[in-house]
């Protein structure tokens, strides 16, 4: 890849680049929503005015709460790749958006237990919609030097949503009536009205624009903002000719139906690591513990003595703006340490922590009046959100992006959010019953198993740190992969000093 023309390291002294990247901010907003839910429904168990509502719910029927969320994205998960294929990345984030608002509204107003509910369903319908565009969009209007770090920072908006409602809960907790959960019911929605105010500013992806024939376009996009108006501009030339080989080519093996090209994810060795890829992914971003943290903290604070609503909402606030914090710093480094090195180091950080919290919550469970052993069940909670994202927030939603070449991105975005909400859907319905019944030794599922996710991610997970995002299909699939020319292709080196080499 040609070093490119602008100063990409004091990227805002170039108007344009400028532009793009804050323009960037309103697809960022796409997993607020989802780390508002968690944060919220973290904190509303801690409100007395909601659990006395709603009939203090506990085991299944908690479980139902949270679990309405990923059925509702079980719902739309099959209409991603009709969406964002067909009408463009940005046509699915509006989707997206506009179900978020009108869940919102309907989670403010529920009159009954079913209306949240279905409330909650429809908020989780939208959420899928939004991270499955959101992420692609990103990767693909990002300028080559920024698309690791922008592409990384996509799921740091869900730690920003969990602070936010982290600390609306805590501030309305005291409210006498259903004020006290209306009000951040009805604030989940906030990100969405902004994303809608502001989507129509953010360009479309010139990967889809290329795909619909619209090429000029794609090319007014790169001379524009990757190099200030500079048509002949190496990079902006390399990086159109590379997206139109790459397509030319990925046009003449598809099938023509949405199943046969389903179906490629399976015809070739490549094409079926991505699956597995996918698939794992799925599961050590849900099923790694990390659900103690995001939906049930309010009865894991209970089983080692912190019952108090004031108690509980103010951890889950403050241990809401550590995660945003590490989330915000973890985002630099896939570029700079390399995505498979981030997920290894994340799991074993997230097995120490496991391992603490169930070393702890035993000591208590045996004599409540250690005080000691609480404070550090609550110590290694703390911790377990940064070794979360150490490698499986925004390392996560980069690494599944651009494994995937252009014509299986959307529906490897589609077959990963039904990997993932499938887990979700198992932990928030499962996680409750388990600690009602199990207490601390649920946690003992967890640790040998999380072990056995990192022998995984160690077997099979490349690194694809360096190459462009066509380039990435060599690694999967060998040389010449999705029509490039491998003698043709270059391979940008940044050295320490931040200078940029160009090697054949």
């Amino acid at each position: 890849m040609p070093a490119s023309s602008l100063d990409t390291e004091h990227w805002w002294r170039h108007k344009n680049l400028r532009t793009l990247n804050l323009l960037l901010i309103f697809p960022l907003l796409s997993i607020f929503t989802q780390g508002f839910d968690g944060s919220m429904m973290n904190g509303l168990q801690a409100v007395e005015s909601w659990r006395h509502y709603f009939g203090e719910p506990k085991g299944s029927t908690l479980g139902l709460f949270n679990a309405a969320y990923p059925i509702g994205g079980l719902c739309a998960i099959p209409f991603i790749s009709f969406v964002s294929d067909g009408f463009g990345r940005r046509a699915g984030l509006i989707l997206g958006a506009t179900l978020c608002c009108i869940g919102a509204a309907l989670q403010a107003g529920a009159a009954n237990l079913p209306m949240f509910v279905v409330a909650r369903g429809i908020l989780g319908c939208g959420t899928v919609f939004l991270g499955s565009s959101g992420a692609p969009l990103i990767t693909e209007i990002a300028h080559p030097h920024h698309r690791a770090t922008a592409t990384a920072l996509f799921n740091t908006s869900y730690a920003l949503g969990s602070i936010i409602a982290a600390w609306t809960t805590f501030g309305t907790f005291r409210i006498v009536g259903s004020a006290a959960w209306r009000i951040p019911s009805a604030l989940q929605g906030l990100p969405s009205v902004i994303q809608l105010l502001g989507i129509w500013w953010v360009p479309e992806s010139p990967r889809w624009l290329v795909s619909k024939d619209r090429s000029e376009e794609a090319l007014v996009f790169f001379t524009k903002y990757h190099a200030e108006g500079e048509e002949n501009d190496p990079l902006v030339q390399f990086e159109y000719a590379e997206i139109q080989d790459a397509l030319t080519y990925e046009r003449s093996i598809d099938r023509g139906s949405a199943i046969k090209n389903y179906l490629e994810f399976v015809k070739t060795p490549g094409n079926r690591k991505r699956l597995f890829i996918l698939l794992w992914c799925g599961c050590i971003t849900q099923l790694s513990g990390n659900a103690f943290i995001s939906y049930y903290l309010s009865p894991v604070l209970t089983s080692v003595g912190l019952t108090t609503s004031l108690e509980q909402t103010l951890i889950n606030a403050t241990q809401q703006i550590l995660s945003w914090f590490s989330a915000l710093y973890f985002a630099t480094l896939p570029g700079k340490v390399g995505r498979r090195v981030l997920y290894l180091a994340s799991l074993s950080c997230i097995f120490l922590c496991l391992v603490c919290i169930t070393a702890g919550s035993a000591v208590f469970a045996k004599n409540p009046n250690n005080k000691a052993a609480g404070g550090a069940v609550v110590a290694f909670l703390y911790l377990f959100s940064p070794a979360y994202n150490l490698g499986l927030n925004g390392n996560n939603g980069l690494y599944i992006t651009e494994i995937l070449p252009f014509s299986l991105r959307m529906r490897g975005q589609a077959c990963y959010q039904l990997f993932a909400t499938c887990f979700t859907l198992l932990t928030t319905y499962a996680f409750p019953v388990g600690l009602q019944n199990m207490a601390w030794k649920f946690y003992l599922i967890w640790v040998p198993w999380v072990l056995f996710e990192i022998f995984i991610v160690w077997l099979v997970f490349p690194e694809t740190k360096g190459p462009s995002l066509e380039e990435i299909a060599m690694i999967f699939d060998g040389p010449g992969a999705g029509g490039l020319d491998v003698e043709k292709l270059e391979v940008e080196h940044v050295d320490e000093k931040g200078t940029v080499e160009v090697a054949k």
